[in-house]
């Protein structure tokens, strides 16, 4: 061994504990002793089905392993971040065998897959969403590759969802909407407590989908849907943006300025066992509401 130490190829780690007849195949007088060693793969087979032949590895086994064993591997974390899929968030607590599998592609031999035609996460996750998103899905990062499935989630959890932009969606969120639960509005399948199987295109549009229409349909268009915000919006329910004087034939002018909505709309009819106000019809007449002894404008009664 000593000797072998003054060749151009010492020996070192597992090589020092090899037989000379496991490099040096024993052909009597026509032994072998200069063999080639510039390249691992002189003397052993490629594990990796070719995988690392091209650059920027040139099957350099040295860059993943050393003479100490084939395993573990010196592959780091450090040295991941410089691959075309650098770890983070979550992925950096999966185990390499999680990713790394065999493969039947490679032929004869299975060998454990490094190289993926794509870096998709449908390469290795299953679409939960059966492509429901597959158009949003296709927008482009800086870099030009498609954004997948991180246009909404990232690899920090699968639940943060802080790259998803509602507004961007038929139904921006505003005001009292921002503070409602996905699940509110997405309702899972069969009694589900997870998002997981839900259709997100079937989400309600309009408030009656959601809400008790609490007017009893008195107000209803055609269509059969209730115009909520001619008189409401999504910051809250009240008060009301009601225009008396732009959409009723009684505009509010004087002392009926300084009127409850109350004093005048007195109508109440039972709706699906509710009690429900009704707003038409209501008296226009003033004696309807003060009583036929007005005292008329000009006289010396009513002071005007």
């Amino acid at each position: 061994m000593k000797e072998h130490a003054s060749t151009d190829y010492p020996l070192q780690g597992g090589h020092a504990r090899l037989e000379c007849m496991q490099c040096h195949i024993p052909k009597g007088k026509d032994t072998l002793y200069k063999v080639k060693f510039e390249r691992c793969t002189d003397c052993h087979a490629d594990r990796h089905a070719n995988q690392f032949a091209a650059a920027p590895y040139f099957n350099a086994c040295d860059q993943c392993h050393n003479l100490e064993g084939y395993k573990p591997s010196t592959f780091t974390l450090a040295k991941h971040k410089k691959t075309r899929f650098a770890l983070t968030g979550g992925h950096i607590a999966v185990t390499c065998a999680e990713c790394h599998k065999e493969s039947a592609e490679f032929k004869p031999k299975p060998s454990v897959i490094y190289h993926w035609k794509t870096l998709d996460c449908t390469s290795c996750h299953n679409d939960p969403h059966k492509g429901q998103f597959n158009e949003r899905m296709a927008q482009l990062r800086a870099d030009k590759t498609p954004a997948g499935c991180e246009v909404c989630h990232s690899t920090k959890s699968w639940k943060e969802l802080s790259a998803f932009d509602h507004s961007k969606t038929k139904f921006p969120l505003l005001g009292a909407h921002r503070a409602t639960a996905c699940i509110d509005c997405h309702k899972p399948p069969n009694l589900e407590t997870k998002l997981i199987n839900v259709d997100f295109k079937t989400a309600p549009m309009q408030c009656e989908d959601c809400h008790e229409d609490i007017h009893g349909k008195q107000f209803v268009t055609k269509g059969d849907a209730t115009p909520c915000a001619d008189c409401h919006n999504s910051a809250k329910w009240k008060p009301s943006l009601f225009d008396h004087e732009k959409r009723t034939t009684f505009p509010l002018r004087g002392a009926h300025q300084n009127v409850k909505c109350a004093d005048c709309h007195k109508l109440n009819k039972t709706v699906a066992d509710k009690t429900v106000l009704f707003y038409k019809p209501t008296p226009k007449d003033c004696a309807a509401c003060h009583g036929a002894n007005i005292p008329v404008a000009g006289s010396k009664k009513s002071g005007l």
